[in-house]
């Protein structure tokens, strides 16, 4: 159960580093208004203002956001997945390897492994992913140089990319931001000139979350300008159209929405471009409708959730949209909704986002935000406390 909201966390955090509420304001350069209204659970904090006052007060993320929060039965199986592949990531193959131990096993394992996380099933089907780290680096090690190597690694760092992933929705960042550079490294001797850029890519989602957002942007930025050296094919073009992406969310949460909408816009252009041609986007998800999703998520990084219900009455998301995407979509809805002052309509959101994507959405922070936020005009409501039980949040 999740007992206190950011709010209530920064409060608590202020108060030990002896703060005001006027001093930490100008500390974290957010307005005195917007940290008032969030400690007393008025306004939901966003991920930037949690970054902020997380880097004044000395305090992880984590500490203010709760994460990772006490599993119920129904991620239990999720959550104790993360000692044994922390185990994987950082024993290599030093420890006894339990499942698959052919290529072609591992391989079919992993897939296992993405269409699972596609679906944003997360419990029953990544207790698969320690083991294929394992044998992976086991063949890399009994592999002469070569194609065969090469191959190894690359599918190394697609499985080191999904443990990110993993740890990075059950709130387990250290973890998440050791995937992330266990990724590059076999990214770089994968052979492929194309997975060092989607490392990169990956690597932003930590600096991303961390509220490094200079960082981030110069690693999109370096990774953009390295693409540039090479041959322009539909599996680049996807690559630098999900830089893009990820860089409009990091300019956006720097407050530098020129820079985001220019982001967009390249990313449309990049989508249009590549068409109907088959391509290998290296686990960014790139599509068309990822760029409308994230059309909607620039203006929500902004606050201006009049936009962002502008934009997202205008999309139907199609029915190949994975999952794990629609409910990300659904969750920045529901905040646009609430920044629009319809309380009840972010509500039906999150309602959205619960259909399709459960485990995702229970273990949302903005989520467990938004929920507070509007118990706080509507205590009583039997949807809103049905959805706070589920969701293990206490309201």
């Amino acid at each position: 159960m999740d007992e206190m909201g950011v709010g209530a966390r920064t409060s608590r955090a202020r108060k030990l580093a002896r703060l005001t509420q006027i001093q930490l304001a100008a500390k974290a350069n957010v307005s005195l208004s917007l940290l008032r209204k969030v400690e007393q659970g008025d306004r939901p904090a966003s991920p930037a203002f949690i970054a902020a006052i997380a880097r004044v007060l000395g305090v992880s993320i984590g500490d203010l956001t709760g994460q990772p929060y006490t599993p119920d039965s129904a991620d239990a199986a999720a959550h104790a997945t993360i000692p044994e592949l922390r185990r994987a990531i950082v024993a290599f193959n030093d420890e006894p390897l339990t499942g698959p131990t052919t290529f072609d096993d591992l391989t079919t394992a992993l897939d296992r492994v993405r269409q699972g996380m596609r679906r944003a099933r997360y419990t029953d089907l990544t207790a698969d992913l320690p083991d294929v780290i394992r044998g992976l680096h086991m063949l890399a090690d009994n592999e002469n140089p070569g194609r065969e190597l090469e191959a190894i690694y690359s599918t190394l760092a697609y499985a080191y990319s999904k443990a990110m992933l993993f740890a990075y929705q059950y709130g387990y960042l250290d973890l998440a931001g050791l995937a992330a550079e266990r990724c590059g490294w076999a990214a770089d001797r994968s052979g492929d000139p194309i997975w060092p850029l989607a490392a990169e890519y990956n690597r932003a989602l930590i600096l991303l979350y961390s509220g490094a957002y200079v960082a981030g942007s110069k690693t999109i930025e370096r990774a953009y300008t390295a693409s540039e050296q090479l041959d322009t094919t539909p599996d680049l073009l996807a690559v630098r159209g999900a830089l893009h992406l990820r860089g409009s969310i990091l300019s956006a949460r720097a407050l530098d929405g020129d820079t985001a909408e220019s982001h967009i816009q390249e990313a449309r252009g990049i989508a249009e471009a590549i068409g109907d041609d088959r391509y290998r986007n290296y686990g960014t998800g790139f599509r068309p409708s990822n760029v409308a999703i994230h059309s909607v998520a620039v203006p929500v990084e902004l606050s201006d959730g009049t936009t962002a219900v502008s934009r997202a009455e205008s999309i139907r998301l199609p029915a190949s949209v994975a999952p794990s995407r629609a409910g990300h979509h659904f969750i920045d809805v529901s905040r646009a909704w609430l920044l629009h002052g319809d309380k009840q309509r972010a509500l039906g959101s999150l309602e959205q986002a619960r259909m399709v994507a459960p485990e995702l959405t229970r273990n949302h922070p903005q989520v467990h935000e938004t929920v507070r936020v509007i118990a706080r005009a509507r205590r009583g409501t039997d949807t809103l406390a049905r959805f706070a039980r589920w969701a293990n949040v206490k309201i």
